[in-house]
């Protein structure tokens, strides 16, 4: 099954953002494109993400390791074996352990094959993408510990700790509801400047 669409849907100053939408529960792709150089966001249906990327590929910028966000890197890796993967300590563990990331679960077991490729960011630091331009990590857990909001310019890249008009999961192992409000709060407040970009398109009635 493809993704259901990709398409522009914004701009961050002279950076191009696209969307895919992947065909497992509709979970995000970005793909931030600028001076012949790309970066993902997330990683779900490398076949309708490949046409989209611009130039070289550079490295995926992740907003947790559950299954429906990750189920393409090795695909990708695969293509691509020298990018770098941007995520945090218990990101890399959800990588690793296809319990953590519940594909256990979904009948399509994931485990990093390349974990050397994964950098560990620290909370409220820089990763460099374009010329002048850069997306800091900021950690919002409590949907999971490995979320990750990144904020690149005016725009904010939430996954899944905040997905405007949809409560927030809390109810997964390892998921904390005060957590996940304490960094909802924190979202929200940054979002009265910015541009949400969520970890999943709304259901089509």
């Amino acid at each position: 099954m493809t993704s259901h669409c990709s398409h522009i849907i914004g701009e961050t100053g002279l950076v191009k953002i696209s969307q895919v939408i992947n065909s497992v529960f509709r979970s995000c792709t970005y793909l931030l494109s600028r001076d012949g150089c790309t970066w993902l966001v997330d990683c779900g249906d490398v076949d309708s993400i490949l046409p989209l990327i611009e130039g070289r590929l550079k490295g995926v910028l992740l907003t947790h390791a559950h299954f429906d966000h990750i189920y393409g890197l090795n695909h990708l890796l695969a293509l691509f074996p020298d990018i770098s993967i941007y995520t945090n300590l218990a990101g890399l563990e959800g990588l690793k352990n296809d319990k953590y990331n519940f594909s256990r679960y979904h009948e399509d077991p994931f485990v990093i094959d390349t974990p050397a490729n994964v950098k560990i960011t620290d909370d409220g630091e820089f990763v460099s993408l374009f010329d002048g331009v850069k997306a800091q990590g900021i950690y919002t857990p409590g949907h999971s510990p490995c979320c990750v909001t990144w904020m690149v310019d005016e725009a904010l890249f939430t996954g899944d700790s905040y997905i405007p008009g949809v409560k927030t999961v809390t109810n997964f192992p390892h998921s904390n509801k005060e957590m996940a409000r304490q960094s909802e709060d924190i979202i929200k407040n940054l979002a009265l400047n910015h541009i949400v970009y969520p970890g999943h398109a709304p259901l089509v009635e």
